[in-house]
């Protein structure tokens, strides 16, 4: 290990026992530790990397999302993450082309292209979570794209790094030239390889056969019948090679429009055949896509609102075909509504028919089917491990297949066989579970890998990979599917490319006959929150602590993986930090999760573990309005301290106490703070509204003029002529939403429980009036409890964008930076901020997509690395120096990481009024 320090610097590398355990698990069955991970940020340290793996002949495997299914992805050599720092991405021939590194995410790269019209070919389910790398790496498809649209036939140049450590680029000039004349052994061994296959009539035939259908098991060798130039096969080979060849540094894909007119359906059958027998008429009709989902699938519609259908009426045997219809032309998606119309109103096999063209409504019909692998794992019984495979027919052979499939499933007892995948492309996915503890459940494993290579190749000439790669759990059966003479051509393939054998070795192509059965990755038990997550990895793009600790998926592995361990003082420590100080608890996770698990309750549950409560804290929650101004006893004296100081002295002190304490003392912001005048508590008569103030905004100052943000609410209201009663009576009280997020859940729900019976008591009395609170965290966490049935809480943002219409803004040109806080995305009422300062502010700035800032109440204030991490990975080139949020201890974290002025939403609006 020692050795790896003379080629790449120690911040580059990490070697700890924590680490290398978050690393030992994709999203596949398999699990293997690495010896280090190892994070290049540029392609010279790759090159170092692979320098290094060629002289201790130690394997290498290059990671992105790490949400690849097969096993591609996880190694007991070198695990090198090119994920964070590998995002570059530029748009090329006005949208008809864009170049991307290995790290950008594939719905982020979509995103960009929104204004040009145009997307990426590739759509698999995982698009939200998978990156570039991984895609091509594994020539995916999806669902709308079949093999006209995959990775192969999109790509347009790609860059690559050998094992010997050259790069090459299709985009370079003379670049053909250039790597013959600089890799005679290879070039001359690709061309040798193509003339083999072009000479032998039924070799070749053999390969265009194979890509008739969908087929990613082995190498892409339709290169040497689709190219003639070394470096053009070599480049396709790439794709879908699995990283076993080289490191692709960047790739430009050839994008496709973006119809602006589309249509989804939903078609319910009786059975599958009768759903397979429909396929056909789809497909003439012009769907681009037909998705298949048997019965087990439908029943998953339960996790999500208003579904489509009652999942709870589903029988055995129901069948689904999801039929997707995108054109320019809204006429032509008129006619196939109404051909799918007069279709199913002939065949009596449809028991339903859904056409929706809102895109709100199609959204949630696909959340069914692309949330389907996390969401049927999560149904498997707890500490089983999932299975799942992929692979294709020719599309009239889809019922058949799924019908023997069902009896494989029957004949090696998997009673929990789930079966679903792009009919149109005959491309079958099915999922089913394994005790690895139990000897039987394996034996039961392999006899089912046996029966599917035999009905797949056998009876219908079918793939037994369509598109999540060879990996580790198909690579002992590429022989199989292939043939002898081809496999040793695959075989030499590697050989001319990396003797030494260090890419990603047994991934793709192995001589171990078992490896499929090799290094099954266990699922203990370890929280009934998370013990359901298959750890897909869809979780990962919204953590704010992704590059710094751990995703929520990392979390989750890591308890898993230490569930029985031993571990040292050191390993404890860095437990600690990595799994429950820097997690911010913000629940974003749960939003990704299609099964809606959310890693922040487990994280707050290790936090405080306890049965009860400690004392101090049960008794604070009763003297509640003491602490609060014991609180602010404390900042003024602080304050009055910096006046002595200077606010760089006091923040260095803060800082030092910040490291003796371990994080338990905040540091001090660079920006300060400035406590709030007292809110002057009114009984209105008949008012219009309730008000609660968070106990924050009765602390802090909502902007710099020291009014906080519930008086520039109260000020607001009476512009409007809307009578606010801010009661002492609910404002001496908590939401309990700071104690929860400690992990003192129980103390968290009984203050809220209070809150809220004095929220019911004074409803009641007074005709059910709404009550406004003025802090997003404290709305949502108010939302979420069992009993508010009866009452009207609303975020004092609704209330802003009810009334702005009654006010008259001055118009602002200066660019302006708005975040929606995890709460506002939680409750679905970004677009309201939006809206709402798009009323006086021309020019706003937002960030892609949003994020959550890590600032976590106090906790971006006690690990301030948490919040700045979070920025970094999701902010970039900012214009603003000004920013609005609807938190008042966010907008002071933010402050911190992005260098701007911020205020709350109720300053901003109070301030922009003309008066």
């Amino acid at each position: 290990m020692n050795q790896i320090h003379n080629f790449l610097n120690n911040q580059k590398i990490q070697n700890d026992l924590i680490t290398r355990l978050a690393y030992a698990r994709d999203a596949s069955l398999y699990r293997l530790v690495p010896k280090f991970v190892a994070r290049p940020q540029h392609e010279n340290d790759v090159k170092q990397l692979l320098k290094y793996a060629r002289t201790t002949k130690t394997p290498i495997t290059f990671r992105s999302g790490g949400t690849s299914l097969s096993g591609q992805s996880v190694s007991n050599g070198i695990i090198a993450e090119v994920l964070h720092e590998w995002k570059t991405i530029a748009v090329k021939d006005d949208g008809h082309a864009i170049k991307m590194q290995p790290g950008v995410n594939a719905a982020f790269a979509n995103k960009i292209l929104e204004r040009y019209s145009r997307r990426i070919g590739p759509d698999p389910a995982s698009i939200n979570a998978a990156c570039i790398g991984g895609i091509i790496s594994n020539n995916s498809s999806g669902m709308v794209c079949g093999t006209q649209f995959n990775s192969y036939h999109t790509l347009q140049d790609i860059s690559f790094i050998l094992p010997n450590g050259n790069k090459y680029s299709t985009s370079m000039k003379n670049h053909n030239r250039h790597f013959v004349s600089s890799e005679p052994e290879l070039a001359n061994g690709l061309l040798e390889i193509r003339k083999k296959i072009i000479s032998k009539q039924w070799l070749l035939n053999k390969i265009r056969d194979k890509y008739k259908i969908k087929n990613t098991i082995g190498y892409s060798m339709n290169s040497f019948l689709d190219f003639v130039e070394p470096l053009d096969i070599f480049s396709h080979l790439l794709v879908g090679a699995e990283g076993t060849l080289a490191f692709i540094s960047d790739v430009t894909l050839k994008t496709i429009p973006n119809y602006d007119h589309k249509a989804t359906g939903l078609l319910l059958f009786n059975s599958p055949e009768s759903a397979g027998d429909a396929v056909n008429h789809f497909k003439q009709l012009g769907a681009s896509a037909i998705e298949f989902l048997d019965d087990q699938s439908l029943r998953t519609a339960k996790y999500y609102d208003n579904p489509p259908y009652n999942p709870s009426s589903i029988n055995d045997d129901n069948t689904g075909l999801l039929v997707e219809f995108q054109n320019n032309s809204d006429d032509e998606i008129f006619r196939m509504i109404e051909e799918s119309q007069k279709f199913s109103e002939k065949n009596k096999a449809i028991l339903s028919l859904q056409i929706v063209k809102d895109n709100e409504s199609r959204e949630t019909i696909w959340k069914i089917r692309k949330g389907l692998y996390p969401t049927l794992g999560s149904l498997r019984k707890t500490g089983t491990s999932v299975i799942t495979e992929d692979i294709a027919v020719n599309s009239i052979d889809l019922a058949p297949a799924i019908r023997e499939l069902k009896n494989i499933f029957s004949i090696c007892d998997f009673n929990d066989g789930v079966i679903y995948g792009h009919a149109k492309d005959g491309n079958i996915h099915f999922q089913t579970s394994i005790d690895l503890d139990d000897k039987t459940g394996v034996n039961n494993f392999e006899k089912m890998m046996n029966h599917l290579s035999t009905m797949t190749i056998k009876t219908f000439n079918g793939s037994l990979k369509a598109e999540h790669g060879t990996g580790r759990n198909m690579a002992s059966f590429v022989k199989a599917e292939w043939g002898g003479e081809i496999f040793d051509l695959m075989w030499k393939i590697k050989g001319l490319v990396d003797p030494e054998h260090i890419m990603n070795p047994d991934v793709l192509l192995t001589r171990d006959q078992k490896l499929h059965m090799k290094n099954l990755k266990p699922m203990p038990k370890v929280h009934q929150e998370v013990d359901s997550c298959v750890e897909c990895g869809f979780c990962e793009k919204v953590c704010p602590s992704r590059g710094l600790t751990l995703t929520p998926r990392q979390r989750i592995g890591i308890m898993r993986e230490t569930n029985n361990l031993k571990l040292s003082t050191n390993d404890k420590k860095q437990l600690e930090y990595f799994v429950n100080e820097t997690c911010a608890t913000d629940g974003l996770c749960s939003i990704q999760c299609p099964v809606n698990i959310n890693t922040g309750s487990m994280v707050k549950d290790l936090r405080y573990d306890k049965m009860i409560d400690p004392w101090f804290v049960r008794l604070s929650s009763h003297y509640f309005n003491v602490i609060l101004s014991l609180i602010r006893f404390g900042i003024r004296s602080l304050l009055n301290f910096q006046k002595l100081t200077g606010n760089t002295f006091l923040r260095k002190i803060t800082i030092y106490l910040n490291k003796v304490t371990n994080g338990v003392a905040p540091i001090w912001p660079r920006s300060g703070l400035k406590v709030a005048d007292k809110i002057l508590f009114n009984n209105l008569q008949k008012p219009d509204y309730f008000h609660f103030s968070s106990c924050v905004n009765r602390v802090l100052a909502g902007d710099i003029s020291g009014k906080s943000a519930s008086e520039s609410l109260i000020n607001i209201a009476f512009l409007v002529g809307k009578k606010l009663c801010t009661l002492e009576t609910i404002n001496k009280q908590c939401c309990g939403m700071a104690f929860s997020s400690r992990g003192y859940v129980n103390t968290g729900k009984i203050l809220r429980s209070r809150l809220i019976q004095t929220m019911i008591e004074l409803t009641n009395e007074n005709n059910d009036i709404p009550i406004i609170v003025d802090m997003s965290p404290c709305t949502q966490y108010l939302l979420e409890d069992d009993n508010i049935s009866n009452l009207k809480i609303i975020d004092s943002i609704s209330f802003l964008n009810k009334i702005k219409n009654k006010l008259e803004f001055n118009k602002n040109d200066e660019s302006l930076f708005v975040h929606s806080v995890c709460s506002i995305q939680k409750m679905g009422i970004s677009e309201e901020l939006i809206d709402l300062v798009s009323e006086f502010h021309s020019n706003i700035e937002l960030p892609i997509e949003d994020f959550c800032c890590g600032t976590a109440g106090d906790r971006g204030f006690r690990f301030p690395e948490l919040t700045k991490n979070a920025v970094l990975r999701s902010v970039n080139d900012q214009r603003s120096k000004t920013g609005v949020s609807s938190s008042r201890t966010c907008e002071i974290g933010l402050e911190n990481s992005l260098n701007m002025q911020f205020c709350s939403i109720e300053a901003l609006v109070y301030n922009s009024i003309k008066r």
